[in-house]
């Protein structure tokens, strides 16, 4: 069993509704039964007596546990309240690939004029994975386009900036010195990282070259190291965003498309650390301030 099993039963329990416990903890309803019925099956009972889907009471069985568990979970929270006022690491987690040189030392020193002992540590992995390093409590935080986290309701995503939208090219692109506008990509092969939102990455982009009159033609490739390699060599170009380290090469050529996506620092809704959300605060007033 795990703490969010726990924090479902409890508020299933006092409300004696999953509706109403899913929109007090910002989660789907369908996930309120999944962590009930896993959380029923390792204790080998019955919680609630459901009548029907909108009518469920607490079970003999759920009674005993709901006084045992609110204990518990009550003890749970003071200790890690008691233990974030000491925290003084973080674990931050942003894209792979995302250089964050031009802000993130200013930012760090500027969290240790307040905080001296404060260490921070960094985790650069796809934007699928660092959901993940949230989900399994690998990371305490993360940076991350807006995009990547729609639908999260368990998070909190605290927007700092926006960042450009650019097509990268190479000097050994064939015909690059007849480029002038996006239209003259028209006949290239546009690399994509595949993950589990290049459909709609694809179709974003495929809007944004609407007006020059063509659909890109998409190739989907393991890693951004297998991109860059594709547009240095002049096999095709690549739609990136303006943090990537490789569009700073010497040997790459950018044009600007014109549109932004939103930057934005999360963490789950359940994280109780000054921490986490006075670091934002600095990241925020550097873009800001």
């Amino acid at each position: 069993m795990n703490d969010k099993q726990i924090e479902a039963f409890l508020e299933t329990g006092k409300h004696q509704s999953f509706t109403k416990a899913a929109q007090n903890l910002y989660l789907p309803q369908p996930a309120i039964s999944r962590y009930i019925s896993a959380l029923e099956q390792e204790l080998g009972v019955t919680l609630f007596i459901r009548e029907n889907s909108r009518h469920i009471t607490l079970s003999d069985e759920g009674k005993l546990y709901f006084n045992f568990f609110q204990r518990y979970y009550a003890e749970f929270i003071n200790i890690r309240k008691m233990l974030s006022h000491n925290m003084t690491s973080l674990r931050l987690g942003y894209n792979v690939g995302w250089d964050m040189s031009s802000f993130l030392p200013d930012v760090i020193e500027a969290y240790r004029k307040d905080h001296p002992n404060f260490e921070l540590s960094l985790e650069c992995i796809s934007f699928r994975d660092l959901l993940q390093g949230l989900d399994d409590k690998r990371l305490d935080a993360i940076i991350c386009t807006d995009d990547y986290m729609e639908g999260r309701t368990d998070l909190l995503r605290q927007n700092f900036t926006s960042i450009k939208r650019i097509i990268t090219y190479s000097e050994k692109l064939p015909g690059f010195e007849n480029i002038k506008t996006p239209a003259d990509f028209k006949d290239c092969t546009f690399y994509m990282m595949d993950d589990p939102k290049v459909a709609e990455l694809c179709q974003d982009i495929a809007l944004i070259f609407k007006p020059y009159g063509f659909i890109p033609r998409f190739l989907a490739v393991p890693n951004i190291s297998t991109v860059f390699a594709s547009v240095e060599n002049g096999l095709g170009v690549a739609v990136l965003d303006s943090w990537y380290e490789g569009v700073h090469h010497p040997d790459i050529h950018t044009m600007d498309l014109g549109g932004e996506l939103k930057i934005s620092m999360a963490w789950p809704r359940s994280t109780i650390s000054p921490v986490v959300e006075d670091l934002y605060q600095k990241i925020y007033d550097h873009f800001n301030g």
